[in-house]
């Protein structure tokens, strides 16, 4: 019973590794985009503003929807139909 009890515990560690490089290298990869200058029409020193952008997209997501259209459909839809309209 105890090893099958060390086993389940080093899963679950295993797991939480696991999960936590991924949201480490999600949040490095989030720093990096922040940091890196922004190419033209951009301003290179804008960094609120591309923030902001961020946040809108995490949050608000139907506020893209007219600029990406592919939004309005289910991902097998978008594979579905030409161009995802």
């Amino acid at each position: 019973m105890t090893t099958v009890l060390m086993l389940l515990a080093n899963v679950f560690v295993a797991f939480l590794l696991i999960s936590g490089i991924l949201m480490t290298a999600i949040g490095l990869i989030t720093f990096i985009q922040f940091a890196r200058t922004k190419p033209a029409p951009a301003d290179s020193s804008n960094r609120i503003n591309h923030i902001r952008l961020w946040w809108f997209a995490l949050t608000r997501p139907e506020l893209f929807v007219d600029t990406f259209p592919w939004m309005r459909n289910d991902e097998l839809e978008n594979m579905e139909t030409k161009d995802g309209e």
